[in-house]
């Protein structure tokens, strides 16, 4: 399959799909309208994100967090058998999110790790060599540490279809984190060009959107302004999570699909 056809077709079956993209959209705009009465329209001057985040909205952040994994095992396994048999299942959406649920948990949680763990790395090398203010062991330190931050980068770009295998393939973490390396090393440039494309278009609609809201906010303000942006923002990202699930679990499924025909054929 071509990056292009995986793509149209996350297009087309997530467009005969919207029951699934309703079910992303009601959890959206359940996060986005419940954090704005902890949101303030402006942030504070002089006061940092981080800084102006509230413990309760801190609170229903990592809240909204775990209902996530729960929310990706439905979509995943809803998409599954969208592409495998043309047929949405919803009824099953639930069962789908309790039974990958802790696989996918630790799965997020083991590449957040391993993440952590390089940037720590890199960190700590730069870090090291700082204070001796020598210019040349900083220069060999920091393309060191640029070294291992590209490690980093390449790691994370081969586990990236790793909750999608999990799922398809109804196997550990560890099988997932393996089949997933092995598939993006065999077709390295092929993923991350569909990736990339992915991350055009989404980048793309958030052009949009920002437009969008720049102009509603000529005639609009306030809270209002804020759920009428929260609406709008909830659907789109709930119909691209579809597009984008659909096209990889259509784009892996493919190629494994002509894998296997190659190997029975000779």
């Amino acid at each position: 399959m071509k990056v292009l056809d995986a793509i149209k077709k996350g297009f087309e079956l997530a467009s005969k799909n919207l029951n699934l993209v309703f079910v992303i959209l009601a959890f959206n705009l359940i996060w986005n309208l419940g954090t704005i009465p902890f949101t303030p329209e402006t942030p504070p001057a002089g006061v940092g994100v981080g800084a102006a985040m509230s413990p309760a909205l801190a609170i229903i952040s990592i809240i909204f967090v775990l209902a996530s994994i729960f929310i990706q095992g439905g979509v995943l396994g809803a998409a599954r058998d969208i592409v495998k048999t043309g047929k949405l299942e919803l009824a099953k959406f639930k069962d789908y999110g309790a039974k990958f649920y802790v696989r996918l948990l630790a799965l997020a949680l083991v590449i957040v790790l391993i993440i952590g763990i390089i940037g720590f790395l890199a960190t700590l090398i730069v870090a090291a060599s700082a204070p001796t203010g020598n210019a040349v062991l900083i220069a060999i330190t920091t393309i060191v540490a640029l070294v291992v931050g590209g490690i980093g980068l390449y790691l994370v770009v081969l586990l990236f279809l790793s909750p999608y295998i999990l799922v398809v393939e109804d196997i550990s973490i560890v099988q997932a984190m393996k089949a997933s390396i092995d598939f993006v090393r065999k077709a390295l440039l092929k993923v991350v060009g569909l990736g990339a494309l992915l991350v055009l278009i989404g980048f793309g609609v958030g052009l949009i959107m920002g437009i969008i809201a720049g102009i509603l906010s000529l005639v609009i303000k306030g809270k209002f302004l804020q759920v009428i942006t929260g609406v709008i923002s909830a659907g789109v990202n709930g119909y691209l999570s579809v597009v984008v699930t659909i096209c990889l679990l259509s784009y892996y499924l493919a190629m494994k699909s002509g894998a296997s025909s190659e190997k029975s054929s000779t």
